[in-house]
């Protein structure tokens, strides 16, 4: 009997949205080493304080949906302090925000994932209070799927050469139904929101909703962009499950707009100043209180409410167009990666063929290979790192 030749295997190599593709664009350097050297950051400031936002608002919704708790009354928010942590308050309620919030903190601190200090993790208390009860409140009643995990396959560009032809895409996003946006009272503000920014929706659509545990970028600022290829990605994504419906929009949610600290002040002043933000204050006496804020001073009560809303709520349309050009700009990006994976199996030199990229200053305070780096950001010239010296 003949037997068939067995055929080769076919790598197809996986990328993550978040994970890999915009964390090379953040740095194309740093990507290398963690991602590649499997080195993870030993101080994951923005890693953990975005998967705790996540955690958090997905076990809130959780709780929320399997009727333990309401929006009546804002839930409470009890955090155990820095230094009493080993022995937390055993009477919270199941709801309670201190509660969601540290077995958050447990199972990140298990995959090596930590707050830096006390006061980040005090600040992300706060801004996970605000969440549930500003943004929860409204937006669980919209959900269809919770962290939706979203998959596909395409084709890897020009791919002569590199070590596989195609690759698959991963992320993971909330679902919105528009059966559930219109039954929602009319003052919701995500309903207000879409209905400004989309004024011919369908009759029947999806929208993808995800989180950022950060301010509202600037237009000048690659992050801002970034975020729309993010969403008309995991639309490409949404669709290609085939849903009865197609998703018509994407909703980026700005955490930190809604209880902003001085780093958020300071880049909605600059954006003010030149023009780059899209939005500024509602009032001019509310624009006089951020021409004369200066660091330091209350950032709690200096925006109103509704201002600080439609900071962090951003509505991007889905056209087929705009999918297109995002799946197009990250299938570049994968192949920019394949390239130099290929280089750099013949160099055999990490530092020869991954160059840093990184504009942002407080990424590069933040990396561990920053005393190596041939240029970090702010730097007008790239240097040699040099041997440090003997003791």
């Amino acid at each position: 009997m003949a037997l068939e030749t067995r055929h080769a295997t076919k790598l197809v190599p996986s990328y993550s949205l978040t994970g890999d593709l915009l964390s090379y664009l953040r740095c194309g350097l740093q990507y290398r080493y963690q991602n590649g050297s499997a080195l993870p950051p030993s101080r994951p400031v923005q890693l953990w304080f975005g998967e705790f936002i996540h955690g958090v608002m997905e076990a809130a919704y959780r709780l929320w949906t399997d009727g333990m708790a309401d929006f009546s009354k804002p839930w409470p928010c009890s955090m155990t302090e820095w230094d009493a942590r080993k022995s937390p308050d055993p009477t919270r309620l199941v709801h309670d925000i201190g509660v969601i919030g540290e077995k958050i903190e447990m199972s990140l601190a298990n995959q090596g994932k930590r707050p830096r200090n006390r006061n980040v993790r005090t600040a992300a208390y706060r801004r996970a209070e605000v969440a549930i009860n500003l943004v929860g409140k409204h937006l669980f009643p919209l959900v269809t799927l919770a962290e939706e995990p979203l998959r596909g396959a395409r084709l890897i560009p020009n791919a002569m050469g590199l070590r596989a032809d195609r690759y698959e895409l991963t992320g993971v996003a909330d679902v919105l139904s528009h059966i559930k946006v219109n039954e929602c009272p009319t003052s919701n503000p995500f309903r207000q929101a879409l209905q400004l920014a989309c004024t011919a929706l369908p009759e029947q659509y999806e929208v993808v909703v995800d989180y950022k545990g950060a301010h509202r970028p600037n237009s000048d600022s690659p992050y801002w962009q970034q975020g729309e290829w993010q969403v008309h990605t995991y639309a490409w994504l949404r669709n290609r499950k085939d849903p009865p419906v197609k998703v018509a929009a994407g909703i980026l949610i700005y955490i930190n707009e809604l209880s902003p600290g001085n780093d958020d002040i300071v880049n909605l002043k600059r954006g003010l100043a030149d023009g780059t933000t899209d939005e500024a204050p509602l009032t001019a006496e509310e624009r006089g209180r951020l021409d004369r804020w200066r660091p330091g001073n209350d950032t709690e009560n200096l925006l109103s409410l509704e201002y600080r809303w439609r900071r962090a709520v951003r509505v991007v349309p889905a056209t087929p167009e705009a999918i297109a050009r995002a799946t197009t700009e990250f299938d570049d990006v994968v192949r920019n990666i394949e390239s130099l994976i290929a280089e750099e199996g013949r160099a055999g030199n990490i530092g020869q063929v991954w160059r840093p990229n990184c504009k942002d200053r407080s990424t590069c305070d933040a990396c561990d290979f920053r005393t190596f780096c041939p240029q970090q950001a702010g730097w007008t010239k790239p240097r040699v790192p040099s041997a440090p010296e003997a003791p």
